[in-house]
């Protein structure tokens, strides 16, 4: 669509709405907003003025509809607002402000999604592809919205993306070089309501790829696995279980490529920066992107010893009288903290809880017997995990008002040689504006036992 002089409306004004807003006004597009929340909550409302967009604030009125030629929906926003069942009846186009990206971005594309672990394997591949010399540009759900950075990228570039399912709900012709499925396990029930529906959205990562795109997949991952029937493109898998006729999979503890009947061996897995089994899957998945784009695999291993992670995912924070603090914030669903879990050898007194995505934490609690002594539960899902934590038997809880009232009563629980292991498996949407304030409260916290 030729942007200069049409009527583009915004729907939701977080970071990606405002992104696009200002995007479009430098465009020659006619913008308005629309934002549910009342304006004394909206942040750089004052900004968006200054550029001439009009703002409708607390609803979505029906005359917003009168003259528009596009919408522009946050990923917040769900699809199936009344307000915009009314916009496809008048056949106006409704796109996400990923889409938006694309249709300006001129550098190939590498988007990265999955249940668990897009933003560590996204920074990842940016980081791998930076020491081999290449100019990358990060965006997407990581908390850069794509419309913002296309412009910094040439064609001989590359942009590292990371893509959710709520971003991707929206897209039309959205068109990566290279896609990448980590996994899919059920999560944001309370937005799409089926898991069938979760996996249709994630899915739509290659509905557009043809033969001369890539997508690399999670050959360990039963349910990634039987979407390979519907792929166009050129497939590379990875494996932590299997060796895989081509792909990038673990033998005797090495991790290695195969091609062609050829096996390049990269680095032993105990060398990779980042621990965990989760980890491994990621670190598979950044090896298998750097193949197709033919990094050295010297610089490539060199990268996953060096690389150890992103913040607030099993992010250390401090050890204080012989406990040490871990902050996994990042943890938004059962089973990415499961992995947290999982990955730590210590005993841990777990700080846990948060916005209700209607999950099933069966699992999760089942993760708790050896490891987890004590869990301080927070939030709106306190109640359903305690439920379901004592029907398994487990009954070493309490709950708090607050992160830094959990955090103290998990100090006092804790012995030295244990860790307090902040893993919510849920969304922050209840208590903080976002994960990283989570875990940036939860950092306060435990650098205030300090005094």
């Amino acid at each position: 669509m030729d942007i200069k002089g049409k009527y583009v409306l915004i729907l939701g004004l977080a970071r990606s709405g405002i992104a696009a807003a200002v995007e479009l006004v430098s465009l020659g597009a006619k913008v308005t907003a629309s934002d549910m929340k009342p304006r004394e909550k909206l942040k750089d409302i004052d900004l968006l003025e200054s550029y001439g967009v009009k703002l409708v604030c607390g609803s979505h009125p029906p005359m917003l509809l009168n003259k528009c030629d596009l919408i522009v929906i946050s990923p917040g926003v769900p699809s199936d607002l009344k307000f915009l069942d009314d916009a496809r009846e008048r056949d106006i186009p409704i796109i996400s402000e990923l889409e938006l990206g694309y249709w300006f971005s001129k550098a190939p594309i590498i988007a990265v999604t999955g249940t668990n672990g897009k933003t560590t394997t996204t920074t990842l591949i940016s980081e791998i592809l930076k020491n081999d010399g290449k100019n990358i540009t990060l965006a997407g759900n990581i908390g850069i919205p794509l419309v913002r950075e296309v412009e910094k990228a040439e064609s001989k570039d590359y942009l590292v993306v990371e893509v959710s399912s709520f971003q991707l709900e929206n897209i039309m012709h959205f068109k990566p070089k290279i896609s990448v499925i980590l996994n899919i396990t059920e999560d944001h029930l309370n937005r799409h309501k089926t898991f069938e529906n979760y996996i249709e959205a994630k899915a739509k990562i290659f509905e557009n790829q043809t033969e001369e795109d890539y997508i690399v997949l999670n050959y360990d991952d039963s349910t990634v696995r039987t979407l390979t029937k519907r792929i166009k493109c050129k497939t590379f898998f990875f494996s932590q279980k299997q060796e895989l006729a081509r792909g990038i999979y673990v033998k005797n503890g090495v991790i290695v490529i195969r091609e062609n009947g050829k096996i390049y061996p990269i680095l032993k897995a105990e060398e990779l920066g980042i621990k965990g089994s989760h980890n491994l899957e990621n670190s598979l998945a950044a090896a298998c992107v750097a193949w197709i784009v033919r990094i050295n695999l010297n610089n490539l291993a060199e990268t996953l010893k060096d690389f150890h992670g992103v913040e607030h995912r099993l992010e250390f924070v401090a050890k204080i009288d012989g406990i040490k603090f871990i902050n996994d914030s990042k943890a938004t669903n059962p089973d990415a903290a499961q992995k947290a879990i999982e990955a730590l050898k210590e005993p841990i007194v777990l700080i846990a809880g948060g916005y209700d995505k209607k999950s099933d934490y069966n699992s999760f609690v089942r993760t708790f017997s050896g490891k987890v002594k004590n869990v301080i539960l927070i939030g709106n899902t306190a109640q359903a995990i305690e439920k379901t934590a004592l029907k398994q038997g487990f009954t070493d809880i309490k709950k708090a008002g607050s992160l830094p009232e959990a955090v103290k009563l998990a100090f006092k629980a804790a012995k030295p040689g244990e860790v307090v292991l902040l893993s919510p498996a849920c969304a922050s949407w209840d208590m903080f504006e976002s994960f990283e304030e989570r875990g940036r409260i939860f950092k306060e916290a435990v650098h205030s036992l300090k005094g």
